[in-house]
Order: C-alpha cells, then sequence, then structure tokens
C-alpha cells in the first residue's frame, strides 16, 4: 500500500491540502502544524479563535498514537467530520485525480470525508474544531485585506505632508527590505559621514540613504566605479536637503527625483573635460567624450560664468560636476550646515545668503580650494571668526557674512590668504579690534564692508594710498575715532563710488578734497563730531554726487551753493547742525533732480518767498525746514512733486495756509508750534492726498471746516492748542469710519471750544 501511494505521488498534480499528504505520517505534524498554526478562517469574518498552541500540542498527541492504534471518533463526528480508511481514501484520491476542476471542498472523497483517523490512538479532540476551508477562499480572503490595507496606505500616504511621506515611505522600505543597492551604499557613505552618522534613521544622513538605495528613480548602481562621482554628489545634495528642511523650500524644482542633479532647480554644473595627449578626439569613446572616464578634470579651465550651464544641456548627465549652489532666500532652515559638503570639491560658488541657517560657520569651508565665491550673509550664523575659516582660500573672490551674529576680531591672519579677494562684506556682526592695516595689501578689493560692529581706532594709513580698485568702503556704524583723512578721496579717486563714515566718532572739519572724484555717488559722513563749514567748492569735486549725507553734526557758517551742482543730485541731508542764513531759490537752479532736502534742526532763518519762487526743484518730494527761525508768510511751494513738508517749530511763520492748497500732491503736511494767527481755511480739504495734517499749537480761529470731509485717506488730523469753536461737522467725524485713527482737538476741559463727539483725544 505504501508503494503505490508512492508511485502515485508523482503522478498527482501540485496541488497539496492536508488530507493528500495524510498518509505520510512522518510528515503529519508539519503538516497540521502548518494549517491549523496559520491564521485559517473558521467562517465568513473570523479567524479560528482556536490558540495556535493548542493545536501544537493536539498534533504531538496524534503524531504518538499514529502506529496502529484505535481512535475514538466521536468527537469528530459530532463536528461533521466523517472518518474514513486510508484504502478508501487512496481510492478517493484516484477518483478526483481525474476531476481536477472539481471546485467543492470535499478533497478526500464526493461524500464530504476528510481524512482517515482509524488508525490513531483513543485521543480526545474538542468539539467544535471547524471545517478547514479552502485555500482558494483562503487566499482570496488574504489578496481581499492586503488590497484594503495598500489603498488605505496610499490615501494616508497622499494626505501628509511631504516630509512626513517620506518617512512612512522609508518605514514601508524597511517593512518590504532592503535592495542590493543599500549596503554598499551605505558602505560608501560611512566613508565620508562616519558610522555615527547612520545610527539614527531619522539623520539626514540616514534618510539621503535611504533615498539612494531605495526611492531614487535613477536606481544607480554603487559597484559602478564610473557612476562613484555622480552617486557621492547625489548624496551631498540630498543630505544638504534633509539638513535645512528641504520639503518647505521656497523653490526645490526636481529636487530628490530622477532628474540628473544637474538639473536640480539652483544647482550649477561644468562638464568634465577629458585631458589626454595620446588620444584624438576621433579615437575616444562616448563615455571619453563627456569625461566619464577622467580624473583630470582641471577647474581652471572653467568659466566663472556659470549659468549657462543651469538648466541646459543636461544630457551629458554623468559626466557633470557641482560647481554652485545659488540657494539665496530658499527658506532653508537647520542648526549646522552638513559636512559632507566638502566633497564637492570643485564649488566655485556657494550662496546661501537670506536664508534661516544658525549654528557656527565651520573652518571646512577652508578644504574649499576651488570656491571663488561664498556667500552666509543674512542668516543667524554666531561664534567666533578665526583664520581657519579662511586659510588657504587664495581663489577666494567674494566673502560675504554680514548680518548675523558673528564675534572676534578681523584679524591680518583671517585675511593673510585672501590675496584674490574683491568683495569683503562683514557688516551689521559683533565684530571688535581694530581695521586690520593687511586690507591694504590686498590690491584686488573692490567692495570692503564693515560697518554695523564694534571696531574702534583710526582709519588704517594702508587704505589711504593702496587700493587702486576700491569703489565701497562701508565703516560706518563702529566705534572710530580720529579724523578723516582727505586721502582716502583721493587715492581712490578714479574708481571710489560710494564711501560711508556715518555714526561714528570722527572728529575735526569736513575733508577739503583737491581732487576731483569722477565717481563718487554717495557720500555719508552723518552723526559724527565735525565741526567748522562747509568748503566753498565742496560740490566741484564730486560732479557724479547722488547723495549727500552731513546731518547730525556742528557744522557752522553757511550753506555753499556749490553743494547743489552736481546733475545728479537726488539727496542732500543737512539737518541737525548750526547752519545759518537764508534759501534763496538762486542756490537750487541746477538741482533738477533733487528728491530729497533736509534742513531741519539749523539756525537758518529769514523769509521763504524767494525759495519758494525757484523753478530748479521739479522733483522735490521732501522738504525738511522744521526748528529753524523762518518768518513771514508760508508762500506758494511751486513744487509739483512735493510730498511731504515740514515746517513746525518756527515760532515767526504767522500766516499763510491757503497757499498751499496749490500743493495737491502733499501727503503729510505738519505746521504745529509755529504763530500762524488766521482763520482755519476751508481750501485745505482740496488737498485730497493728505494722511498727516498736524496743525495743533497756532492761534486759528473759526470752525473746523465741513469741507474736510473731502480728506479721505487722512489717517491724523491734529487741530488741538488754538482757538478754534463750534462743533466739528458730523460729515468729517464720518472720516473716523474710514482711515482716521489719530483726530485731536479742543474739547476737554472747562474752557473748551470745540464740541467733539468723534475726536480720539481732547486737548485743553
Amino acid at each position: 500500500m505504501v508503494g503505490k501511494t508512492e508511485d502515485k505521488e508523482s503522478k498527482r498534480p501540485p496541488r497539496q491540502i492536508l488530507a493528500r499528504s495524510i498518509n505520510r505520517r512522518a510528515s503529519l505534524r508539519s503538516s497540521i502544524n502548518h494549517i491549523l498554526t496559520n491564521e485559517t478562517v473558521q467562517d465568513d469574518d473570523n479567524f479560528w479563535n482556536v490558540s495556535s498552541r493548542w493545536f501544537a500540542d493536539a498534533t504531538e498527541e496524534i503524531v504518538g498514537n499514529v502506529a496502529g492504534a484505535a481512535v475514538d471518533d466521536t468527537a469528530f463526528r459530532t463536528s461533521g467530520i466523517e472518518i474514513v480508511s486510508a484504502t478508501d481514501f487512496d481510492q478517493d484520491y484516484e477518483d478526483d485525480d481525474d476531476n481536477d476542476d472539481d471546485d467543492n471542498n470535499n478533497y478526500g472523497g464526493d461524500d464530504g470525508k476528510l481524512f482517515d483517523l482509524s488508525t490513531f490512538g483513543d485521543t480526545g479532540t474538542p468539539s467544535d474544531i471547524r471545517t478547514i476551508y479552502s485555500r482558494r477562499q483562503i487566499i482570496q480572503f488574504i489578496c481581499k485585506w492586503i488590497l484594503l490595507a495598500f489603498l488605505l496606505f496610499s490615501m494616508i500616504l497622499y494626505s501628509m505632508p511631504q516630509s512626513t511621506s517620506q518617512y512612512a515611505l522609508s518605514s514601508w522600505t524597511l517593512l518590504r527590505g532592503r535592495s542590493n543597492r543599500f549596503q554598499p551604499m551605505k558602505e560608501m557613505f560611512v566613508e565620508i559621514s562616519g558610522e555615527d552618522a547612520f545610527l539614527d534613521t531619522n539623520s539626514p544622513q540616514y534618510r539621503a540613504l535611504v533615498f539612494l538605495a531605495e526611492q531614487d528613480p535613477l536606481k544607480l548602481n554603487p559597484n559602478d566605479p564610473i557612476l562613484s562621482k555622480q552617486i557621492i554628489q547625489r548624496y551631498v545634495l540630498s543630505v544638504l536637503y534633509f539638513s535645512t528642511n528641504g520639503p518647505s523650500w521656497k523653490h526645490r524644482v526636481y529636487w530628490l527625483t530622477g532628474q540628473h542633479e544637474c538639473g536640480w532647480q539652483y544647482v550649477i554644473c561644468s562638464d568634465v573635460q577629458e585631458e589626454n595627449n595620446n588620444t584624438t578626439d576621433a579615437g575616444k569613446t562616448k563615455r571619453q567624450k563627456v569625461g566619464l572616464t577622467s580624473d583630470k578634470f582641471n577647474p581652471e579651465n572653467m568659466d566663472d560664468d556659470f549659468s549657462d550651464f543651469a538648466d541646459s544641456d543636461l544630457g551629458l548627465g554623468k559626466g557633470r560636476i557641482i560647481t554652485g549652489l545659488k540657494l539665496f532666500d530658499n527658506g532653508l532652515a537647520g542648526n549646522s550646515l552638513p559636512l559632507e559638503l566638502v566633497e564637492l570639491k570643485y564649488l566655485h560658488i556657494l550662496d546661501l545668503g537670506s536664508n534661516n541657517l544658525v549654528g557656527t560657520i565651520e573652518s571646512y569651508f577652508s578644504q574649499f580650494n576651488h570656491m571663488r565665491e561664498l556667500y552666509l550673509n543674512k542668516n543667524e550664523f554666531q561664534g567666533r571668526i578665526d583664520a581657519n575659516m579662511t586659510k588657504g582660500l587664495t581663489k577666494l573672490k567674494v566673502l560675504s557674512l554680514g548680518h548675523n551674529f558673528l564675534t572676534g576680531e578681523v584679524d591680518d591672519l583671517f585675511l593673510r590668504d585672501l590675496t584674490s579677494l574683491e568683495n569683503l562684506s562683514l557688516e551689521y556682526n559683533q565684530l571688535s579690534g581694530i581695521i586690520p592695516a593687511v586690507l591694504g595689501t590686498i590690491k584686488t578689493l573692490q567692495h570692503i564692508r564693515l560697518g554695523g560692529n564694534t571696531l574702534h581706532g583710526e582709519i588704517p594709513l594702508s587704505l589711504e594710498n593702496n587700493l587702486p580698485n576700491l569703489q565701497r568702503l562701508w565703516l560706518q556704524e563702529n566705534k572710530l575715532t580720529g579724523t578723516i583723512p582727505s586721502s582716502i578721496f583721493c587715492d581712490a579717486s578714479s574708481t571710489l563710488v560710494d564711501l560711508r563714515l556715518q555714526n561714528n566718532s570722527f572728529v575735526g572739519n569736513v575733508p577739503d578734497v583737491d581732487c576731483t572724484m569722477e565717481k563718487l555717488e554717495l557720500l555719508s559722513m552723518a552723526s559724527n563730531d565735525l565741526k567748522g563749514s562747509i568748503p566753498n567748492d565742496f560740490g566741484d569735486h564730486f560732479p557724479s554726487l547722488k547723495e549727500l549725507h552731513l546731518y547730525d553734526n556742528q557744522l557752522t557758517s553757511t550753506i555753499a551753493p556749490s553743494i547743489f551742482k552736481p546733475a545728479n543730485l537726488t539727496a542732500v541731508l543737512l539737518g541737525m547742525n548750526k547752519l545759518t542764513g537764508t534759501l534763496s531759490g538762486s542756490m537750487f537752479q541746477e538741482a533738477s533732480n533733487l528728491v530729497y532736502l533736509y534742513l531741519n534742526a539749523n539756525d537758518l532763518g529769514g523769509t521763504l518767498d524767494d525759495f519758494s519762487q525757484t523753478e530748479g526743484l521739479p522733483s522735490l518730494k521732501k522738504l525738511r525746514l522744521e526748528y529753524n527761525s523762518f518768518s513771514g508768510t508760508i508762500p506758494k511751494l511751486e513744487f509739483p512733486s512735493l510730498e511731504l513738508f515740514y515746517a513746525y517749530n518756527n515760532s515767526l511763520l504767522t500766516s499763510g495756509l491757503d497757499n498751499l492748497s496749490s500743493s495737491i500732491a502733499l501727503k503729510k503736511l505738519k505746521l504745529s508750534n509755529c504763530s500762524l494767527a488766521e482763520e482755519l481755511p476751508t481750501t485745505l480739504g482740496s488737498l485730497t492726498s493728505l494722511e498727516v495734517l498736524h496743525l495743533n499749537g497756532n492761534q486759528l480761529t473759526g470752525t473746523v471746516p465741513s469741507e474736510f470731509q473731502q480728506l479721505t485717506e487722512l489717517e491724523e488730523l491734529r487741530l488741538d492748542a488754538n482757538d478754534l469753536s463750534g462743533a466739528v461737522p458730523f460729515e468729517v467725524c464720518n472720516l473716523r469710519n474710514s482711515q482716521l485713527s489719530t483726530f485731536v482737538s479742543d474739547c476737554g476741559g472747562e474752557w473748551s471750544g470745540v464740541a467733539c463727539s468723534c475726536c480720539t483725544e481732547c486737548g485743553t
């Protein structure tokens, strides 16, 4: 019987169930365990509720009695399972071989008999064992739940933020197992980042590894040495992405996609060139022509202008080397820049300015031997600057670290290796010490920005006569002392464009320049302790001057008419000095482009009649004459572009408000604390652009005109401390429903003369 069974075994179809293997007594234990300990179905909605441990124990008991012993089959019969002999089963099985397409559940025969227990021992079995479902039903059930789980997972993943969904994908990768690229890539990246970087599965390095090994559509082969450089480039960019909150960047087109990394937004690349004098171009393979097999890339032959490589010629793909990252103002945020950046050995431009990066600026930047431009300005970097940061950067042209929280001194060692530097920007940090004399030895310097620190001492002599290419010198808002040397002007007379020395403690006179500075456009020496007069021929030496800032000093004498000679002059700020004299129209005949004229807080006097008749100020927008001693009547201001006129605290101005009605462009008018003794004119209602009107502290009479209702842009109205009377018209009060937020009149106290229900404050 056994031999017959074995002969048939080889002919039987591959369909295997427990009933067909019952006669193989040696495998009975594994067969029953396989079926009964897995999650088999007891009915349409539930799994078997009998524990797998009980079935394992029952199997041991059954197998122990498989030797021809009898079995009490009562329990099995009560459960609806009939007992058949092994011989009957073999016969039924042979019959069943002829009906392989039978889909019923009676695999032991057509009468519902399942398997032979006639030779089992006298062992009881629980009466609640359920009839086993067919394998097809089990598979259908499992597939249905797998599909449902997959759809649910996809819906959740789609609704997640990108950063969360990427983490979920990583988790899914862990569940389904690693690709054959994972371990070789990890070994490659450990040499770059160290073993510890991959202990945390949420670290930027680990997430970059998962992307490249499991999610990258390119599926780069880490065992191909030709692709190693590209894999490392993609790894470094991916680490940068995850380290700086890449999913929240403002612009990240093609990042972490199947595009070549040179096609990722703001990544700049150049082509690798093969250098082989023994091989003609015609004899090179396609890979050699694009440099895929070359290690002789020469960055010195590269053009500094990389804009042509930003979005074009992506077909070169694997032969491209990253030479620039321009991620300015892109929403990068993180506690530190990844050390992996040093693997981009041929970086020429790294622009991470105007982001939200914190931490320290690491000394590893000194490893970028080919760096030309480094922009880390307008972030929140801290720590001391030192020589290790710039050591060996002999090719660096731009170093921009301004608007951070850096400390330390800008010493000679820090600048020693920067022999090619053109732009040094360290403004608005917390740097101390003196201005290093070595600056004067860097002949290539064009821009020096050191303002907004706590530097002290004098301007070094080396800056006065050694920088033939200097265009911008910003030393403002420091603690510099001494005099302003005239040589700083003339020694750079052919190139200097912008000189800012304001908010220091310079003393002495305004330099008497004896040369012509053809290119100087902005000169600021404001907020110092300069005394004396402005040289009469001052303006003659600066024909291209656009802005002159000399406010907040102790300058005396009259205003030199030559100041207004430069044809392109737009701003003259001379307020808060001790200047005397009067204003005449002849001063401004050539100042056709003047926009800002600030003469406030001086000792100027006389009338404004002659000044108002000039035809040389068609572009004037802001005129500040407050805190002087002007007298007489406010004249008509024939300045068609005038938007701001401040003449408050001129105690000798007595009238002339009506003359201002033609200045229809006025937005801000302040004439407080003068001696205006006239009726409040209704014509002021025609100044419909007014936003601020201050007439308080005068001797105005009459009532508040209803024409003021036309001032729909008005935000501040001050009429207090006058002699006005009557009720504020309802129409004027309605302005409180629009822009008017401040309205003050004499509506308070026992002697108040104005009835105002809409005033925000009542003067007395």
